[in-house]
Formats: structure tokens, C-alpha cells, sequence
């Protein structure tokens, strides 16, 4: 145990034996204490005075040295610390801040878990969440906030940053200042300047307390990624775009003729022959277009839907040969195919593959050059089954690969048209294969040719 100090233990002897001394001395001025008498008391009593002082002095110093160990001390080793009180006042004083501390204790336990369960509640949340002080400094952040706000370093403390350091958009910082200033709530959008691609909505509001302190919060800022609902929006507004361009053109040049037809052409056998011919072209391009359409829509639907029969694939692309046939011929184009490495079923739906094979196939042969060749090859093994569609064309440019498959996307658009495409084919093979958890790849060399593979899974019955 430390010693305790020597000023106190003086101070406290003169405290308790000054009366004493002065009684004495008051004594021996009245003659009725002799002084050596009195010299001889006033000793033992300051002895005396020195040994309580003394005693005391150690209990408290006891004492205070238990505090201190406390203030270091895990609850754990508080409860098994062993501790004498004592008896006497300073006995009953030491009982009774050792059972306010067990109430600390306790009290600092249920704080610490309602704490504890408020932060992992926070911390699940998938939408960022900060709190911020009178400075516009953060008191809390959670560890999407965490993820977001420290570049995916969720274990980086954030507390105490000033949110302009962390969060540099003027919009949100503004909006911070308002509800600082006296606004209840403010919500905005944004884009992360660093991060074009994301876009997230804002909620900061004020919190509402009785008592704040400089360091408490009073600000809650609430952030929620929507990219993917703009990416949605925008998609959905591009997509009636080109549907309704798309319909527009054919449906102008049928008005067109058909006023033509009832005014200008109403007797002339030739034109209204040639005009009959075009209207046909024109409402076979609209049926296309609205036939794609409806497959694409109905492909969508089933997107989620695994295939569950099995399917001759072999039979599927020789039955899409067959169909093609004739318009292959029309532009000199042979079609080799070898199949001999399909032997075993695969998992799918037969209609949606048909579409698949006659819209990769007829692809090919469209845009084939004249009197080349389109091969078919395959390569299957006891997982997957893989079908190759190899044309010898111009090739793609490299940067209009990625893309060929979007909806109405088009390296050519009036060549597209002129062979009677609708730029939703490709489209609707990548949904079909993605429903059948295949795989697209399309790869080209430009001046020699595209290879169009397509590698959809075996049937498990095959493979039991």
C-alpha cells in the first residue's frame, strides 16, 4: 500500500490537537495545571492524535486506491475483488460507495448492451446512416456508411471528421447547414462525383432532444443507393423511345400510302401495285417488330423459371436448318453443320431454343457475304454442351461487341432495316440463354468473320 502523505496526517494532528493544547495551555495560566503536567499531556495527546490521524488516514487512502483500481478494472475483476470495509462511520461510508458501484456496474452493463444491440441493429441496415454534432462533425456512422464513405474500408473510424472532408457534395452540405440552421428535414439526390455511376437519395434530419451537449448529435443523415432504380427509369423511357420510333417509320409510310392510294393513285393499276408491295413490306416489318416484342416480354415473365424438360438439341438445330434453308439459298450461302458431338439431352425449352438457333442462325446468314459458308459446330462433355455459329463476314468492330445484345441496338441501323431486323434478336437469345443458365460469348475479327457460341447445360437425368 502507498504511504500516505505527511501533510496530511500533520494537518489532520494539528486539526484535532490544537483545542487540545489550547485547553492546556488555558489550564497552566490559571495555575491549575502544572507545566511540566502539561507538557507531559499535551505529547501523549498529540501522539495520540498522530495514531488516529495515522490509522484513518491508511483506511482512506484504502479506499481511494480501490477507486483508482476500479476506474482500470474489467467488471469481471471488480466482482472478485475482495475489499474489508471496516467499522465505524468511515466503514459504513466505504459499504455504501461499494454498493453504489455494484448498482455502476450494473447500470454500465445494461447501457453497454443496449449500445451494443443499437449498433448491430444500425450496422445492419443495407442504407448508409450518420449522425452528426453541432459542427457538422460525425458522431456515429454505420457500417454501410463505414463501406461507403471510407472507400470500402469499414473498420476506418470515421467519428469526429467533419463531413465536408468526407462527403464533398455541395448539395448534401447545404442541405446539412439548413437543418443546422433551424429546418426540420430536407431531402435531396445526388451523384457522387467520384462515382458517376451511383445516385443516391438524401434524408437529413434534425433530432430532438431535451438536454444536448456540444458532442451530442443532432443530426441524422440517412442515404439510399436508387442507381439501379434511374438505370430502370432510364431503361424503361429508352425502351418506349425505340419502340415507339420503330413503330412510327412503318406506320408514316403506310398512312402515306394509303392517302396516296385513295387520292393521286386511286386509278393507276401500276402504282397502286408497286404502293400494295411496299404496304406489305412495311406490315411485315411492324409484325416483326410486335412479335419480338410480345417473345421478348413473355421470355422476361419466365426468367426466374429453370426449364425443367429435356430437350433433343440436335433435332432443334436441324429443324432451324431446315426452316432456313431457303433464304440461305437465296444469297448462295451453304450451311455445314456438325452435330455428332450431341448425344445426350439438355435441359430446356424447346420453343425458346428453336427461337434461340433461328435467330443466331438467320443472323449469320443475313449478314454473311454471298456464296460463303455458315458452320455449325459442336462440343459437349458430361456438364455443358456448347454450339458454335460461325459466319464468314466483315466481322464487328471491337467496341460494338458488348453491346450487341442490348435491345434495338444496332452496328448498322439502315442496313439492320433494310434485311428486315428489329434489333431486338440478340436480345431476346441473351434472355433465353440466361434463362437456361447458359452462356453467350460472341467474338469477331474484322474482314474474316463473328463466332456467335452458346453453351447451355446436360440434363441430369442424362447424367445419373
Amino acid at each position: 500500500m502507498e504511504k500516505p502523505k505527511i501533510t496530511h496526517i500533520l494537518a489532520g494532528t494539528a486539526t484535532i490537537s490544537l483545542p487540545i493544547l489550547v485547553l492546556l495551555i488555558f489550564l497552566v495560566g490559571i495555575e491549575e495545571l502544572a507545566f511540566s503536567s502539561a507538557i507531559i499531556a499535551g505529547f501523549i495527546g498529540i501522539i495520540t492524535c498522530i495514531i488516529i490521524i495515522t490509522l484513518q488516514t491508511l483506511r482512506i487512502k484504502k479506499i481511494q486506491n480501490f477507486v483508482e483500481k476500479d476506474l482500470v478494472l474489467k467488471e469481471l475483476e471488480i466482482k472478485q475483488t475482495a475489499f474489508d470495509a471496516g467499522s465505524g462511520p468511515i466503514g459504513e461510508l466505504i459499504s455504501a460507495t461499494l454498493r453504489v458501484e455494484r448498482k455502476w456496474i450494473n447500470e454500465r452493463k445494461t447501457l453497454k448492451a443496449g449500445l451494443l444491440s443499437a449498433a448491430n441493429l444500425f450496422d445492419a441496415l443495407p442504407d448508409p446512416l450518420v449522425t452528426l454534432d453541432h459542427q457538422a462533425r460525425l458522431v456515429y456512422a454505420n457500417a454501410a456508411a463505414r463501406t461507403l464513405l471510407a472507400e470500402n474500408k469499414p473498420d476506418i473510424d470515421l467519428r469526429g471528421n467533419d463531413i465536408s472532408s468526407i462527403l464533398r457534395q455541395p448539395l448534401v452540405l447545404e442541405a446539412v447547414q439548413d437543418v443546422l440552421d433551424g429546418a426540420k428535414t430536407r431531402d435531396i439526390e445526388f451523384k457522387f462525383a467520384e462515382k458517376i455511376e451511383l445516385t443516391f437519395e438524401a434524408r437529413i434530419e434534425a433530432i430532438s432532444a431535451a438536454d444536448k451537449e456540444e458532442n451530442d448529435a443532432v443530426i441524422l443523415l440517412l442515404l439510399r443507393d436508387v442507381t439501379s432504380q434511374k438505370l430502370n427509369e432510364e431503361s424503361r423511357a429508352d425502351f418506349v423511345a425505340n419502340v415507339s420510333h420503330e413503330l412510327r417509320t412503318p406506320l408514316t409510310s403506310l398512312i402515306g400510302f394509303i392517302e396516296t392510294l385513295r387520292e393521286s393513285a386511286k386509278n393507276d393499276p401500276n402504282a397502286r401495285e408497286r404502293f400494295l408491295s411496299l404496304m406489305a413490306t412495311q406490315s411485315d416489318r411492324m409484325a416483326r417488330l410486335v412479335n419480338d416484342l410480345l417473345s421478348l416480354s413473355r421470355i422476361e415473365m419466365n426468367v426466374h423459371d429453370n426449364p425443367a424438360k429435356s430437350v433433343d438439341l440436335r433435332k432443334v438445330i436441324e429443324n432451324v436448318i431446315d426452316m432456313l434453308a431457303p433464304q440461305a439459298k437465296q444469297r448462295s450461302i451453304t450451311i455445314e453443320a456438325d452435330l455428332r458431338n450431341i448425344t445426350s439431352p439438355i435441359i430446356g425449352d424447346s420453343d425458346e431454343l428453336l427461337q434461340l438457333f433461328q435467330n443466331l442462325i438467320e443472323n449469320s446468314i443475313k449478314y454473311a457475304n454471298k456464296k460463303s459458308i455458315v458452320r455449325i459446330t459442336s462440343n459437349c462433355n458430361i456438364k455443358a454442351c456448347s454450339i458454335s455459329v460461325i459466319d464468314e463476314s466483315n466481322g464487328i468492330p471491337r467496341e460494338h461487341i458488348t453491346r450487341l445484345t442490348e435491345r434495338f441496338y444496332r452496328i448498322d441501323t439502315a442496313r439492320s432495316r433494310e434485311l428486315g431486323g428489329t434489333g431486338l434478336g440478340l436480345a431476346i437469345v441473351k434472355h433465353i440463354v440466361n434463362r437456361h443458365r447458359g452462356k453467350l460469348k460472341i467474338e469477331s475479327v474484322e474482314g474474316q468473320g463473328s463466332t456467335f457460341s452458346v453453351s447451355l447445360p446436360i440434363s441430369e437425368e442424362t447424367n445419373l
